[in-house]
């Protein structure tokens, strides 16, 4: 295989594709509990709205569609994730071709993303914005870049897209954005092209495609940005200054567990040459390390401004993720030729193609081994099957507290309406009569085996306060794939009209 893509480089399009459909066909064959990200995709499909909650919502309206046209299924969301994720792929060496010489340089830095745990673990597990906005940064840089080179409207008609479709994937694709600016600012260039009147094209377009989002983003401002302010402050020391002195060091951290494990990788496999790289440079490792200085500077400035002391990789990866791009650049600039470390490099991804896959399969449906049940095992079918067999009804509205059981409740009863009151801003219309009772229903393990209050003031406020302290049955099921004993155990409520 390593001769292949040395010979013909294009060949990994293909590989990737193969990769991502065997990532697919192994989602099927795992249980079909889903985890957090996968069950909110599953319950937002009920509707097609500007604004959700406090992510933007350009992967909830591809989903939304998908769904609309397919149904929901585990396929659904599962084709939804590694379309993009191929997608976040094939666009990645796209640009590594458009800013490096060497086509076999452009295929080891896309296969290198398999060497960063949170894209190729985590992002096949559970992420869904950032897999949108990775992809939207490569199309936004892609566009960008080929304005700098050769400039034309359609070049910046493609670039006020991108920053659009990129604003509508994550907010902080902001820091991207005002990053790339500063870099085709310093681009020998550059300054003509953000000089030229047809910038004024990129920006409008932008501008209007995140406009209906933009307005509903006015007017909930609080449930935008509410809970992601809330994590940011978790578990935050109580002085200004030691809130200060752990931002900080956090974002090293973190930094270096997104960066470390390919640097390693590129330390053994190119050895001294690497290193020697390291000195080199020309426009474009210029360009590459402007926007990170620029993004970093920036994180640093948020993390001192507002008192950030909780970082999670997911905020960093999207800006983390163009490293082996960079790092391409600066071996090629140095005279490494690719095609003398191809062989030692391509081992490493190719068997991380077998082996992620073998991974996500065996944990779910081998949990005693692993002696952990993971979100997937989680029996929520057999939970609705038993409940409904036995009261004998299907219910017109399902009610939950959390988003996690939401979603897979939704996924059982694809023709019911579900509302989670985590998410108390999306409502629907439901139907409630003595053939069709409302199913209240939580996890007991994360609140309790009594009514959870935020459910009782809902019944009280919207069926009456007759319906406040309904009877609560409890019942436990055996996990998918569990021993004689190690069951999940649900409470619920069948609401009648008295």
């Amino acid at each position: 295989m390593h001769k292949l893509l040395v010979r013909k480089p294009d060949t990994v399009v293909l590989l990737i594709a193969a990769y991502f459909i065997l990532e697919f066909l192994v989602r099927l064959a795992m249980p079909h509990g889903m985890r957090y990200d996968e069950s909110q995709q599953a319950l937002f499909s009920q509707w097609l709205t500007f604004g959700y909650d406090s992510q933007p919502p350009l992967y909830n309206w591809v989903q939304t569609a998908v769904v609309s046209r397919l149904g929901l299924s585990l396929a659904a969301i599962s084709l939804v994730k590694n379309t993009v994720l191929f997608l976040v792929y094939l666009s990645y060496y796209r640009l590594a071709q458009l800013v490096l010489s060497d086509k076999v340089f452009a295929v080891i830095a896309t296969l290198s993303l398999l060497t960063i745990p949170q894209l190729f673990w985590e992002a096949q597990r559970d992420l869904t914005h950032t897999v949108a906005q990775l992809l939207t940064i490569n199309l936004f840089l892609y566009s960008a870049i080929r304005t700098l080179k050769s400039p034309d409207l359609t070049s910046y008609v493609m670039t006020g897209i991108t920053l659009g479709l990129g604003m509508l994937s994550k907010y902080n694709f902001a820091l991207l954005a005002v990053a790339a600016i500063v870099a085709v600012w310093f681009h020998p260039q550059g300054r003509a092209r953000l000089l030229d009147k047809r910038f004024l094209v990129t920006i409008l377009i932008a501008l209007l495609i995140f406009l209906p989002h933009g307005l509903w983003l006015i007017h909930n401002l609080g449930l935008a940005s509410g809970r992601t302010l809330g994590i940011m402050e978790q578990d935050a020391p109580a002085s200004a200054l030691a809130k200060i002195a752990t931002g900080p060091l956090k974002f090293l951290r973190v930094v270096i567990v997104i960066c470390a494990p390919t640097l390693v990788i590129y330390a053994l496999v190119f050895g001294k040459d690497f290193f020697r790289s390291l000195r080199q440079s020309n426009e474009w490792t210029r360009f590459f390390g402007t926007i990170f200085l620029v993004i970093g500077v920036l994180v640093l400035a948020l993390i001192v401004g507002i008192g950030m002391t909780a970082l999670r990789d997911r905020w960093l990866l999207p800006f983390l993720f163009l490293l082996p791009i960079y790092l391409c650049l600066k071996m090629e600039a140095a005279g490494v030729r690719a095609e003398d470390f191809a062989k030692r490099f391509f081992y490493i991804p190719l068997a991380m193609m077998l082996i992620i896959p073998a991974l996500l399969f065996s944990h779910a449906s081998f949990p005693r081994l692993f002696r952990v049940y993971e979100a997937y095992n989680v029996p929520y079918t057999g939970f609705i099957d038993q409940i409904v067999a036995a009261e004998g009804k299907r219910p017109g509205l399902v009610l939950t507290d959390d988003w996690l059981p939401a979603g897979n409740l939704r996924l059982q009863l694809t023709d019911v309406p579900v509302m989670s009151l985590f998410f108390a801003n999306l409502t629907l219309p439901y139907s409630w009569s003595a053939d069709r009772p409302v199913l209240v229903a939580w996890l007991p393990r994360r609140t309790g085996e009594t009514l959870p209050p935020i459910l009782a003031t809902w019944l009280r406020d919207n069926l009456g306060p007759q319906y406040a302290t309904p009877d609560v049955k409890n019942t436990e099921i055996r996990y998918v794939y569990g021993k004689d004993g190690d069951n999940y155990r649900f409470a619920y409520s069948w609401i009648y009209p008295k």
